[in-house]
C-alpha cells in the first residue's frame, strides 16, 4: 500500500516540478521576445527603451499626454502624433481604453494650436473618461497578479506537504 502511495506522490512531485519548470521557461521566452521588440508593459521594466519613449508611455500609462506650451507649434504638433502612434500601435481594437484614448488623444491633436490651459478645458471630460479606464486596467492586472500568486503558493504548499509525506512513507519503508 505505502509503495502505490510513493508513487502516487512522486507522480504529484513530478507533474507539479514540470508545471513550474514549462511556466518559468514560458514566461523568460515571452518576456525575451517582448524585451528584444522594445516593449515594456505597464510597469515600464525594460531598460532598453529610448528615453523619449519612455516617457511618452509613462504619460500615457500613469501620467497625462499633453503640450508643453513652451514647444513650438511644429513640436506640438509632431508630439501630439508621437502619442497618438505610440498609444494605437499598442492598443489593438479589443482594448478596452482604445476609445477612450483615441478619443482624448484626437482631442489633444486637434487642439495643439491652443495654449495648455484651452485645450485641458477642451479636453478635461474625455481626459477623466480614459483616465478612468487606464486605472481599472491597471486595477485588473493587479488583480490577475494577485491570483496568480495565490494560485502559485497554493500549489508550491502541496509540493511541500506531498514532498514531507514522501519522506515519511520512505522512511517508515525503510525501517
Amino acid at each position: 500500500y505505502s509503495k502505490k502511495e510513493i508513487q502516487f506522490v512522486e507522480a504529484e512531485l513530478k507533474d507539479w516540478f514540470l508545471q513550474r519548470r514549462f511556466a518559468m521557461e514560458r514566461n523568460m521566452a515571452i518576456k525575451k521576445a517582448l524585451d528584444e521588440n522594445n516593449f515594456m508593459g505597464l510597469s515600464m521594466a525594460n531598460a532598453d527603451v529610448p528615453d523619449a519613449q519612455k516617457a511618452l508611455w509613462s504619460d500615457l500609462v500613469q501620467g497625462k499626454p499633453e503640450l508643453d506650451d513652451t514647444l513650438s507649434t511644429n513640436a506640438k504638433q509632431m508630439k501630439a502624433e508621437m502619442y497618438t502612434k505610440t498609444f494605437k500601435d499598442s492598443t489593438d481594437l479589443d482594448h478596452p481604453c482604445r476609445i477612450p484614448g483615441s478619443q482624448y488623444l484626437q482631442c489633444v491633436q486637434g487642439n495643439f494650436k491652443d495654449m495648455a490651459k484651452n485645450r485641458q478645458m477642451k479636453c478635461m471630460s474625455l481626459f477623466s473618461t480614459f483616465d478612468s479606464c487606464r486605472k481599472g486596467v491597471l486595477q485588473q492586472q493587479a488583480q490577475a497578479l494577485e491570483n496568480a500568486m495565490v494560485k502559485q503558493d497554493i500549489a508550491d504548499r502541496r509540493a511541500k506537504a506531498l514532498f514531507e509525506r514522501r519522506s515519511i512513507l520512505l522512511d517508515a519503508r525503510a525501517s
